[in-house]
């Protein structure tokens, strides 16, 4: 195709692939304020807890899109999902908390990702597949563009529908200029024609500027926008939309077919190719690309972590304790059972726990000023000739601001009348601290098809229950509640209950060092231990022995009050005269 120009000089100028004026930069549609700096509020400066609460927000927008969208990972966490969307962390290092604009594009390519998997971009690809087996190596490169160029029409399109079109706007912009500065003017491409044809779908000055020899093309990649523009509304189902769009795509091939292959092809890369692994968020990234170098192996077992203080599976948490080459380490869940709990409230177990919490409680002192009578005020002296208030009265009340944890044993061995004994001494502790400004938590933990559970006891006012079963895996529920209390304030008090030696799980000496690290005063009541030395042997001196479980109440109010009196600075003699006091002697 000759391609060569008469210029007023008469002299021949090169062919031209786009104008000699260069295209005006593609507009960011969208607000151009930061739209994230509007909603985001868990912010961090430090690298591990804000790559967390970002990609935690990721997962929650995603979430509103519908199902399909597969686990969102960092680069280095990913464990080879193929439905997972892996993000390079590179477009949210280097600053924390990440700028507002970085969040917005991260978060236009993840929504544009996430509509890929929801409409099942994959599944046009494979319906193709035949027909990208049957052609030479650049018409397949040419083919498969002009797929993924629709496809990216297509889900922005559908973003456009909603706030979120905002965020992909954005990207978008981004990805046109990166895109239209890897283009040449010197010679007529396949690139610059998907290009235009992409700028022209939001763009209305594209036609004014484009060279004759794309027109003809470009009508017919214009009346293919405006057909994927009504498959939405045309069909129901994603199936029916997968089939809908690859019947599009191969009609217009084969009407531009001999038209592209005149034109030459600057970027040769494969988009898709058959059994292709996850799909990686980064602009400008193809299938056959090298991946992105990821997350340090440290840094994504921290982010793991912090991502599992509010998730569900605890595990990554127990390994960045236990080491992640410790091969005791157990699957564990947190899973909260709905079951009400009936305990048996004794009133004066109640009104004596509540004596304990106040007697020994810090005081706040208060003063006050101004008034009628008390105690005179020299600095209120001068208003004893107008008004007469020129008295004071100082108060201490009383600071009930204890961190309290209850982590009870619930396996097998726990049916029956122990279930239950424990479950009143909880709902005696929980209505005993009621009213103050404590923090009392509670948490069972048993083994179901080798799954470490742990669940939740006290949602607000309610008090909930589990079905005792399994094994016992005291070590890494150890761990798993003392992680939940690191970050609170105040002097904070595990108290373990079992009946039982840890027989599941990482060992129980790792959950004892992980207390001591994180100034978390842990104390184990062995209730109706048999061999006792055995106990000792996992617990050292953080553990207690009571005969049965009816000494528990009165082993409680007698542990909160040597607890808040001599807190975990206790000398070695002092563990007989504690255990003497549990046991009542």
């Amino acid at each position: 195709m000759d391609r060569t120009t008469k210029s007023t000089n008469g002299r021949e100028e090169p062919p031209v692939g786009l104008p000699s004026s260069p295209l005006p930069p593609p507009r960011l549609t969208g607000d151009a304020r930061p739209l994230s700096a509007f909603w985001r509020q868990n912010a961090s400066i430090f690298e591990a807890a804000e790559l967390a609460n970002l990609l935690r927000a990721l997962r929650k927008v995603a979430g509103h899109l519908g199902e399909n969208v597969g686990r969102i990972e960092y680069a280095g966490m990913s464990h080879g999902d193929p439905a997972a969307i892996v993000v390079d962390p590179v477009l949210v290092s280097g600053k924390y908390p990440v700028p507002p604009e970085k969040v917005d594009g991260v978060v236009g390519l993840v929504v544009h990702e996430a509509l890929l998997g929801i409409e099942w971009t994959e599944r046009v690809y494979r319906l193709l597949s035949p027909r990208f087996r049957g052609q030479t190596g650049l018409a397949r490169v040419a083919f498969q563009k002009m797929v993924q160029t629709g496809e990216n029409i297509f889900v922005d399109r559908l973003a456009d529908r909603s706030v979120l079109g905002r965020y992909v706007a954005k990207t978008r912009g981004r990805a046109m200029v990166g895109m239209r500065a890897g283009l040449r003017s010197e010679i007529l491409t396949v690139d610059a024609l998907f290009f235009l044809w992409w700028l022209s779908t939001w763009q209305s000055s594209v036609s004014a500027l484009m060279e004759p020899v794309y027109e003809a093309p470009m009508a017919r990649l214009s009346e293919l926008t405006r057909f994927l523009e009504t498959v939405p509304d045309l069909a129901r189902g994603s199936t029916a939309r997968c089939e809908v769009r690859a019947a599009a795509y191969a009609a217009a091939w084969d009407d531009l077919a001999e038209t592209l292959g005149r034109l030459t092809l600057l970027d040769r890369r494969l988009v898709w190719v058959e059994d292709s692994a996850v799909r990686t968020v980064a602009p400008g990234r193809r299938i056959t690309d090298p991946p992105p170098r990821g997350l340090s192996f440290g840094l994504a077992r921290e982010v793991e972590a912090e991502l599992a203080l509010y998730g569900s599976d605890l595990t990554p948490i127990i390994r960045s304790v236990a080491g992640e080459d410790n091969p005791d380490v157990a699957p564990i869940s947190r899973w909260d059972f709905h079951i009400p709990a009936h305990p048996v409230i004794d009133p004066r177990t109640v009104a004596r726990l509540k004596g304990i919490f106040l007697r020994y409680a810090e005081r706040r002192k208060l003063v006050s000023r101004g008034l009628a009578a008390g105690r005179v005020d020299g600095r209120r002296l001068h208003r004893a000739p107008v008004t007469g208030r020129c008295f004071s009265q100082v108060d201490r009340l009383p600071v009930v601001d204890w961190n309290v944890t209850l982590l009870l044993d619930a396996t097998g061995s726990m049916r029956g009348p122990k279930w239950r004994m424990v479950e009143n001494t909880v709902g005696n502790v929980h209505r005993a601290l009621g009213g103050f400004k404590n923090r009392l938590s509670a948490y069972a933990y048993f083994e179901v098809d080798g799954v470490c559970m742990v669940s939740r006891l006290i949602s607000g006012k309610e008090l909930l229950s589990v079905p005792p079963a399994g094994q016992t895996a005291s070590g890494q529920a150890i761990i798993a509640a003392a992680w939940f209390m690191r970050n609170a304030p105040g002097r904070k008090i595990l108290i373990h209950v079992t009946d039982g030696e840890s027989n599941f799980g990482c060992d129980v000496s790792v959950g004892i060092d992980y207390c001591r690290k994180s100034h978390v005063h842990l104390i184990t009541l062995g209730c109706g231990i048999r061999d006792q030395k055995a106990l000792m042997a996992q617990y050292g001196k953080t553990i207690q022995f009571l005969q049965h479980f009816g000494q528990l109440p009165q082993a409680m109010e007698r542990l909160f009050k040597w607890t808040f009196l001599y807190g975990a600075k206790k000398r070695p003699e002092e563990h007989e005269a504690l255990a003497k006091m549990l046991s009542g002697k």
